[in-house]
């Protein structure tokens, strides 16, 4: 999988496009291929899944039309509510579900908004869902629930000392870091680790917008590198909460990638160490093996 070229990730879309029969999905493409998101960027690093999909003359899917109606906003949230037995919190739908929860949100007035709507259309719709009984009594007329006061035993934890001492990530051991990162300077970190087998050079890092110049191997054979500019996030769609110019960023790298409409590349770190992992590469440090 390592010398596939542009042609062969378009031909492997064509093929797990017509092998799933509907719109393709980036996840579907990698289920059904095996290749990997890292893949796809390093082959397509300005456009990533979005150029190969048009390259590959896919149709766009169609939960990213521009303009979803409300009913199949709502039919959405009952799909992730249904799946996961419970409502979800706006936290949750959005990592169930390719719809953003900043759609949701701004569609019905927060979340208040959205379980009153959510209620009146489990009524016309399935009306015996046990749902219903979660939704604390609200109204058909759509008025917000009423939040039910109730007592919940909290999950079992051991206090260090008087602060309760630093909280880690999961459990990763990759190189020189014992833990997943849990905010951005672990992302920072971690990129800085893995930068130049991504094929990055890093120019400078700064502390206002964009985070980090790098420049980009974008052709290996004739040793061509590209300028780009870097926003590092947590999650993907924080760039989106910080109000930052996609016009002036090239590429987010990320720990976690929950922004199905993001307009720029992603290279979410999360895949790509657990590709390195996979790999049997994660003692390799900077070029030189242990």
């Amino acid at each position: 999988m390592s010398q596939l070229t542009q042609n062969d990730l378009i031909q492997e879309a064509q093929h797990a496009s017509e092998k799933q029969g509907q719109p393709l999905s980036r996840s579907d493409f990698e289920r059904i291929s095996g290749i990997s998101q890292r893949q796809i960027y390093r082959l397509f690093p300005d456009g990533g899944w979005s150029e190969l999909k048009e390259r590959a003359g896919i149709p766009k899917h169609p939960r990213h039309r521009e303009r979803l109606e409300d009913d199949e906003l709502l039919s959405e949230f009952h799909s992730v509510a249904s799946g996961l037995g419970r409502i979800p919190t706006l936290n949750q739908f959005n990592h169930h579900s390719l719809i953003s929860d900043g759609v949701v949100s701004r569609r019905f007035g927060g979340r208040s908004g959205l379980l009153a709507r959510y209620r009146a259309w489990l009524v016309r719709n399935e009306p015996q869902s046990p749902l219903l009984s979660q939704l604390d009594g609200s109204h058909e007329s759509g008025q917000p629930p009423v939040k039910q006061t109730k007592t919940v035993s909290p999950e079992p934890y051991v206090h260090l000392g008087n602060s309760g001492g630093p909280q880690f990530g999961a459990p990763i051991d990759f190189r020189g870091l014992r833990h997943a990162p849990i905010n951005e300077l672990g992302v920072v970190f971690l990129f800085g680790m893995v930068s130049r087998e991504l094929g990055f050079l890093v120019e400078a890092v700064h502390a206002s917008f964009p985070d980090c110049e790098a420049k980009r191997l974008v052709d290996r054979k004739k040793d061509r590198w590209q300028r780009v500019r870097i926003e590092f996030e947590f999650m993907s769609r924080t760039f989106l909460d910080h109000g930052h110019d996609p016009a002036k960023c090239d590429l987010i790298v990320c720990w976690q990638h929950n922004w199905p409409e993001c307009p720029l590349a992603v290279v979410e770190l999360k895949e790509v160490i657990e590709d390195l992992l996979a790999a049997g590469v994660h003692d390799r440090v900077h070029g030189a093996e242990k």
